[in-house]
């Protein structure tokens, strides 16, 4: 049976779904996304014995969207998850996090290390504590050329030109992270004051081969309604993020965790070297995983493989 419910920290709401009985597990998606992200994962962990929840993260669909950036730091992504645990039952849980979700999960570990049982993340490694704020070292990476994540920093610009014609400029952001896309589209050389969209390749006229048109009109009328504001200020807090983690030094996540990406995975050749560096900082990693030809979005574009993976994993655990 399916139940909604609302949990939340600091006095906001975060609606998340949640459908099974066993171990928590709470799904985390990214950007620009929503829990309907889960949406191929959601049934086979159910059959498999997990209570599954998947929110709508801070900032997202039917969850609270504040109107200040400090609202969306990493910390209190953390303790919203945590809040779902505590409104279900649940003392413990397992992380799972995919995009922004997954620097979510790791945090989690950190955050909550008797709490969190075990950590899957996708598409992005874990990273231990940066001697700078992340904003400064990616603006001396790519100093010279347009790099999405600094034309985040101001509010306003990045907001207008996606929701100018939310539908398309979701369909072009999916399309050119997939695996059908060129690789390493987001990166390709363009002037610094350069906006976004027009750089990146254009989708098919049809729908795209991860995601039904149904299924791309629902994320629409979500941003439509919600508009861009809070997702994108997850990405202005890198500097209140790095005050945080001073807290959490040295940064070893000492739980059992697993990794899986696409062969096309842009944050691997946005940060060369990211996934070697996770393997010293991870104790326990125990799946390291690579999905040929596929893209960003994984549990989207390559659902089985995923589901697999997930279940692989979960069968190491004592939970």
């Amino acid at each position: 049976m399916t139940k909604e419910i609302y949990a939340g920290s600091g006095g906001e709401k975060i609606f998340a779904r949640v459908e099974g009985e066993g171990p928590l597990l709470i799904l985390m998606h990214g950007w620009p996304e929503l829990g309907l992200s889960w949406r191929h994962q959601i049934a086979p962990l159910v059959d498999a014995g997990y209570t599954v929840a998947v929110p709508d993260m801070r900032g997202y669909g039917k969850s609270s969207k504040p109107s200040e950036v400090g609202a969306y730091k990493l910390d209190l992504h953390a303790d919203d998850m945590a809040s779902i645990a505590d409104a279900l039952g649940f003392e413990t849980w397992i992380s799972i996090g995919h995009d922004w979700g997954a620097p979510v999960a790791w945090r989690t570990a950190l955050r909550f290390p008797d709490r969190v049982r075990g950590v899957i993340a996708l598409s992005v490694p874990y990273t231990p504590p940066p001697p700078m704020p992340t904003i400064e070292i990616r603006r001396q990476m790519y100093a010279d050329r347009f790099f999405y994540v600094t034309y985040f920093q101001d509010v306003g610009p990045v907001e207008a030109e996606l929701e100018k014609d939310v539908r398309a400029s979701l369909k072009q952001i999916f399309f050119s992270l997939s695996g059908d896309a060129p690789k390493d589209d987001w990166i390709a050389y363009r002037d610094p004051g350069a906006p976004m969209l027009p750089g990146l390749s254009q989708p098919p006229a049809g729908p795209l081969s991860f995601m039904t048109d149904q299924e791309l009109d629902a994320y629409a009328a979500a941003y439509r309604e919600g508009g861009f504001f809070g997702p994108v200020s997850w990405y202005r807090n890198f500097e209140a993020d790095f005050e945080d983690t001073r807290k959490y030094l040295p940064g070893h996540v000492l739980q059992p965790c697993a990794f899986i990406c696409g062969e096309k995975e842009i944050v691997l050749s946005m940060y060369p070297g990211v996934r070697e560096i996770m393997r010293e900082f991870v104790a326990d990693l125990r799946l390291d995983e690579m999905i040929p030809e596929a893209g960003h979005w994984i549990q989207q574009e390559r659902p089985q493989e995923v589901n697999r993976m997930i279940l692989d994993f979960m069968r190491t655990l004592q939970v």
